[in-house]
């Protein structure tokens, strides 16, 4: 049993001295490292860490360089529901009334989009992330001023128990889930945003973009095509426009339903002329927090199909071959412990220096980690969440260490034997 396994220690330690091999090698690792990523970035959870990278990036990119693109100060207008209230009854589960709920008034959004169905090409696209959830005496009005209007999405989302809860009027809709991340008990942060969820629910920033540009998403194995480009359906979701911009700045337009509601016809007409509308509440409840601090629900949505159609979660080749290089590089340095950079390194400075011990340490992996995310953010605009990587890596370099390690020791321990019989022989 013993010889088997001395020609298998011998075999490894071949290998790594095979240059050409272990290439090959560190080649076919990076290909299932890239499978793992796209696989991780799918999931909703994000190590700590990189939420604090994320944040860092965003702001140092965003907010202190000023290098993002701003959207047209006149492509949209946020028409704010939160205080547009009326009340309506509330049945149990066996349709006894046993009280009232509080709602977005009906007969306002009714008088709303009928006054956009009097000239329905004058706005862009008109977006309601209000739920109608619960019955009331003016849904019947509500619904047949929505059967006559023209690019418009109602929200909806899933309920509980993950399947959808459809509103009780028919209109036409769109998922708007936001999934969150729970940091704690009491807190949770969104970060990453999904096109498609529970693997066939378009949501409303897709749906929108693919009735704007005439175009259905491609469902594919890895990778969505929409509009010429494969696409990440899950991303760590970016902010061209910022609560900031809003509501400090004013460099978009805000305005209250009622004041939009008391306006003559033509000012509404002119306040929505070739606008995306998005009405919502902006103010109240459906609030979430991300990498900018808190934000509302119907402006995430807005962020959502801009970077959609902006393509910041496009598949590019350039993309393909930035990750690809890193990860050989990187499977190299673990499988080998021979890397060019060591070997470089090597050349100017001694084993026992600093920097050749941060080369051998998990520190490295994590800078390395760190300093890819960086460039793919600030070249393609994507968040790569790939510190995690940097336990999986220094894992396999330490386990490869230890096995040499033992397979050494194992040696010497064999020849100090034999030189013993030997001396006895004698």
């Amino acid at each position: 049993m013993s010889k088997p396994r001395k020609k298998t220690d011998r075999l490894i330690f071949r290998m790594q001295n095979n240059s050409i091999l272990m290439w090959a090698i560190s080649i076919v690792h990076s290909f299932v490292m890239i499978i793992g990523l796209m696989y991780y970035m799918s999931l909703v959870y994000v190590m700590p860490d990189e939420i604090l990278l994320i944040e860092t990036l965003s702001m140092v990119k965003n907010a202190l360089l000023g290098v993002e693109d701003k959207p047209s100060k006149d492509r949209f207008l946020f028409v704010n529901c939160s205080w547009e209230k009326d009340l309506t009854v509330k049945k149990d589960s066996n349709d006894f009334v046993i009280g009232n709920v509080d709602i977005t008034n009906r007969k306002s959004i009714t008088k709303f989009v009928n006054q956009l169905n009097q000239n329905p090409d004058n706005h862009e696209y008109l977006l309601v992330d209000v739920r109608f959830y619960d019955e009331s005496e003016d849904d019947s009005l509500m619904q047949a001023a929505f059967a006559q209007s023209k690019n418009t999405i109602v929200s909806y989302h899933k309920g509980a128990d993950g399947k959808p809860h459809y509103p009780v009027v028919d209109v036409p809709i769109g998922l708007s889930d936001l999934q969150v991340q729970e940091l704690n008990h009491e807190e949770t942060v969104l970060l990453k945003y999904h096109i498609i969820q529970a693997d066939s629910l378009k949501s409303t920033p897709l749906l929108i973009a693919e009735k704007m540009y005439g175009e259905t998403i491609e469902k594919g194995w890895l990778f969505n095509k929409f509009r010429g480009n494969y696409m990440l359906d899950s991303y760590i979701l970016d902010y061209p426009i910022r609560p900031y911009d809003i509501f400090v700045k004013n460099d978009y337009m805000y305005i209250q339903m009622h004041e939009l509601l008391n306006m003559p016809p033509f000012l509404i007409e002119d306040y929505t002329k070739d606008r995306i509308i998005v009405m919502g509440d902006f103010e109240d409840h459906d609030i979430h927090k991300t990498i900018y601090g808190f934000m509302p629900g119907p402006l995430i949505l807005t962020n959502a199909f801009i970077t959609l159609e902006r393509g910041y979660n496009k598949i590019t080749i350039g993309f393909f071959i930035f990750i690809f290089i890193c990860f050989t590089y990187i499977s190299h340095k673990a499988l080998t412990f021979r890397d060019p950079v060591t070997k470089f390194m090597e050349k100017f400075f001694n084993s026992d220096h600093f920097l050749m011990e941060i080369l051998q340490d998990s520190l490295f992996y994590l800078v390395f980690f760190g300093l890819m995310s960086v460039i793919s953010y600030f070249l393609f605009n994507i968040h790569l969440t790939v510190l995690i990587l940097s336990f999986y890596m220094y894992g396999v370099e330490q386990g490869l260490l230890y096995y040499k390690g033992y397979i050494e020791e194992k040696s010497k321990g064999k020849s100090k034997i034999t030189e013993k019989e030997t001396e006895g022989a004698k």
